[in-house]
């Protein structure tokens, strides 16, 4: 089932402070999943976490299209699912009054279960953001 899932929140932050947050693989392990994340495109990485059932989940990512500190597209794809579709991400970034937007979309095509879990987890890793942004030093 095709999907398309947009999540905006604005963070009392400048752009530079949550655009590092989103590209720093130590702040994106904090807030998102381990990860071994370099900004080049075409490069392929990794993100891992935990399953909830005693093992790990391992995402097979590419980021596609860099334009910093705006814009950023990576693909999304659960190992040992290729079969259920790869999906994709873009995070935008745009200051606004007292802070910064940030806009994730999540699009591609898979399963209603695994829809519904990206409707839940993504309000959820912004939280954990804001976290993380209330911490990151300047």
């Amino acid at each position: 089932m095709k999907f398309d899932i947009s999540f905006e929140r604005v963070y009392l932050h400048p752009p530079e402070k949550v655009w590092r947050a989103l590209i720093d693989p130590t702040a994106l392990g904090e807030w998102l999943m381990e990860t071994d994340f370099e900004p080049k495109v075409g490069r392929n990485f990794r993100m891992w976490c935990e399953d909830g059932a005693g093992g790990t989940d391992t995402y097979h990512c590419v980021l596609l299209e860099y334009d910093p500190p705006n814009r950023m597209l990576w693909s999304w794809l659960l190992a040992g699912r290729q079969d259920a579709g790869e999906t994709f991400v873009e995070f935008r970034i745009e200051p606004v009054a007292g802070g910064t937007k940030v806009t994730i979309n999540h699009t591609g095509d898979r399963d209603a279960e695994t829809i519904e879990s990206f409707k839940g987890g993504w309000p959820y890793k912004l939280d954990l953001l804001s976290t993380v942004l209330s911490v990151l030093s300047r």
